[in-house]
């Protein structure tokens, strides 16, 4: 991570953690948004997003229950995506869970964002309502992973969500 800019100023930063379970489309996700991804390992992905030449907003792509520092990292954090894959019914068993760990430890916004990946919804997205607790800090979405547009709409709703709570 580069903090310091090329003329000696300091870069503010922006931290969101994408977060599932296991498997879920962390990589392909953070490859659609951002322009620089580094994976350090198995479990950690980094993504770079320059917003401005003095914002950079860093995302973390992070498997639940991993041994992520929840408790150095979690409080600074913007925000949270909850990705899970919406085919999978222990992926969203496991979503669930991240769910209840965030809402309970943090205030931060968060979307919880069911991956389609290139498969068709097989019932309109309208009729659904997915049984996990929302909270007014929280959004649940569909998006598909691997494309720019739809990931984008995922972070811009979580972005809003910070706004709204400023107001």
């Amino acid at each position: 991570m580069q903090p310091l800019l090329e003329a000696g100023g300091i870069q503010r930063v922006g931290e969101i953690v994408i977060v599932g379970p296991p498997g879920a489309a962390k990589q392909p996700f953070l490859s659609a948004l951002c322009p620089q991804v580094e994976i350090t390992n198995q479990d950690i992905i980094l993504g770079y997003l320059p917003i401005h030449d003095e914002l950079m907003l860093y995302c973390y792509g992070i498997s639940y229950g991993q041994g992520f520092a929840w408790d150095l990292v979690g409080r600074k954090m913007l925000g949270y995506i909850v990705i899970f894959d919406w085919f999978d019914d222990t992926a969203f068993a496991g979503s669930k869970e991240i769910v209840e760990f965030t809402a309970s430890y943090f205030s931060a916004p968060f979307i919880i964002a069911a991956d389609l990946s290139d498969r068709p919804l097989p019932i309109p997205e309208s009729a659904v309502r997915p049984p996990i607790g929302l909270s007014t800090m929280s959004k649940f979405m569909f998006c598909r992973s691997s494309k720019p547009a739809s990931v984008r709409k995922v972070v811009i709703t979580l972005l809003d969500m910070l706004i709204e709570k400023l107001e």
